[in-house]
């Protein structure tokens, strides 16, 4: 965890202190070491919410883009199942950082449990996911130009797309800054890549998202997201053909940018 009670005030992990769990009220003590982040643990290895998991400094990044008082909020249901959920913003909703593989059980408890939730996926814990995607994103055909979404058969194929259908509520992959290319053309700026379904075929497309807008959007103001849009090239008009000199050849279709 990142925040603990500690004499009655929310505390990070420094050393030597010892603070009050917020979930099952029992001591934690600071883990300040030089390997990992740090972090308060449970006496004894307790882990109170068996829906944590290790935190890794993509967690924390992701957490501090929102304010310290929506990081590590306490959720309790009608039933008085309690857990702690990575970000809440001030509208209800809950935004669950998953680095760390989640049975499709898991992860449908959760989204049951918090009813309004947006999942952001580590594209980064495998290296055969990127590779995955890659080809897909690369590959793939573009069914809609805005917002531009892409479509694949891998996606059926691909274990990223697999562990994460069927899509209940927004999945979005973040694979940091890695480069990718989208019919030729790399993205104007860094994105999130957004899962969404296709309820008359069921298959799972790739909508890439600018990353400032997600922000934006989950954060404060409430701005609405910001999807890729591929913009054609005007087709010069066409010459009429009088005889003499052959007719230009029809071009090739033109790629399109962003």
């Amino acid at each position: 965890m990142k925040y603990a009670s500690v004499k009655g005030e929310r505390r990070e992990a420094q050393p030597k202190l010892y603070g009050i769990c917020p979930n099952c009220d029992r001591e934690v003590v600071a883990k300040c070491g030089q390997q990992r982040i740090w972090h308060w643990s449970h006496l004894g290895k307790l882990e109170c919410d068996r829906w944590w998991e290790p935190e890794t400094k993509w967690h924390r990044t992701w957490k501090a883009v929102f304010p310290q008082e929506w990081q590590e909020v306490m959720h309790t249901a009608a039933d008085s199942e309690r857990h702690i959920a990575d970000v809440m913003n001030n509208r209800g909703w809950v935004l669950e950082l998953q680095h760390s593989p989640i049975t499709p059980e898991e992860r449908l408890s959760r989204e049951r449990f918090y009813g309004s939730m947006v999942w952001v996926v580590d594209g980064m814990r495998y290296k055969r996911d990127l590779a995955a995607f890659r080809q897909v994103v690369e590959n793939g055909s573009i069914i809609s130009d805005s917002p531009l979404r892409i479509s694949s058969p891998l996606t059926a194929r691909a274990g990223i797309f697999r562990r994460w259908a069927p899509i209940h509520w927004p999945v979005f992959i973040d694979f940091g800054d890695e480069e990718f290319r989208i019919a030729g053309f790399p993205p104007p700026e860094h994105v999130l890549w957004q899962l969404q379904l296709v309820p008359r075929t069921g298959d799972v497309v790739v909508a890439p998202v600018i990353r400032e807008s997600f922000k934006r959007w989950f954060g404060l103001d409430g701005g609405a997201l910001q999807h890729l849009v591929a913009l054609r090239p005007e087709q010069p008009p066409r010459r009429r053909y009088t005889g003499g000199r052959p007719p230009f050849l029809p071009r090739a279709r033109p790629r399109r940018r962003f």
